[in-house]
């Protein structure tokens, strides 16, 4: 199983860290392919660039302890705006039609999924695991849970039975953190020590990133 996770990763931190290697384990992955989008079409954009969004991840990659995991930049060399179902497709040809792959998304993406390009055939190049994330209790459109009714599998290992097609809703411990909390502790110079590794911490004060409040518009 090959394990894509994708996001803007704005940064990356802890509880990114801890759902990947969650979400690994679950389903057996032998591989984890970290993809920063160029830019969500759902944003109106990110707080660092997309050159120190990737730079941010390799410091993480290269400190995690993770020899199987890797970064896939491609979203970000390609004009935006970034379609998931572009990412799969190209994920699928390059794997072939009997590798199996997935897709790993938190739950606030998982309830906007119909809001996304071609949504509804995701699932025709990959399985979607789906991260539940702690306080959230909205709850799928009627449009999404009809959708759902012939994907959805109990447990992650089922996935291993075919190479695409189904959703699992992963039940893993999150951190209670987003980078939209952790963009707010740092323009606000509170502690952040629990949550990001030190290499991307150095990194964020090397470039001075974060240091200024954000435009709720943007986050």
């Amino acid at each position: 199983m090959i394990l894509l996770y994708g996001g803007s990763f704005d940064p990356v931190h802890r509880g990114h860290v801890d759902t990947a290697r969650a979400a690994a384990e679950a389903v057996q992955a032998s591989q984890v392919v970290w993809i920063p989008a160029a830019l969500s079409p759902l944003k109106t954009g990110s707080v660092a660039s997309a050159d120190q969004r990737r730079d941010m991840l390799q410091q993480m990659l290269a400190n995690v302890g993770e020899p199987h995991w890797q970064l896939d930049d491609s979203e970000l060399l390609a004009p935006p705006p970034s379609y998931t179902i572009n990412t799969l497709k190209r994920w699928r040809s390059l794997v072939g039609a009997e590798t199996q792959l997935a897709f790993l998304l938190g739950q606030d993406s998982w309830l906007q999924l119909p809001q996304w390009q071609d949504w509804e055939k995701l699932t025709d190049y990959a399985h979607l695991l789906i991260a539940r994330r702690p306080g959230y209790t909205d709850t799928p459109s009627e449009r999404l849970k009809t959708w759902l009714q012939n994907r959805q599998l109990d447990a992650p290992e089922l996935l291993q039975s075919r190479p695409f097609g189904s959703v699992v809703l992963l039940e893993t411990p999150l951190r209670p953190i987003s980078s939209t909390d952790l963009r707010a502790l740092l323009a606000d110079q509170r502690q952040t020590e629990d949550w990001l590794m030190p290499s991307v911490r150095d990194y964020i004060d090397q470039h001075g990133l974060y240091r200024e409040p954000e435009n709720p518009a943007s986050s």
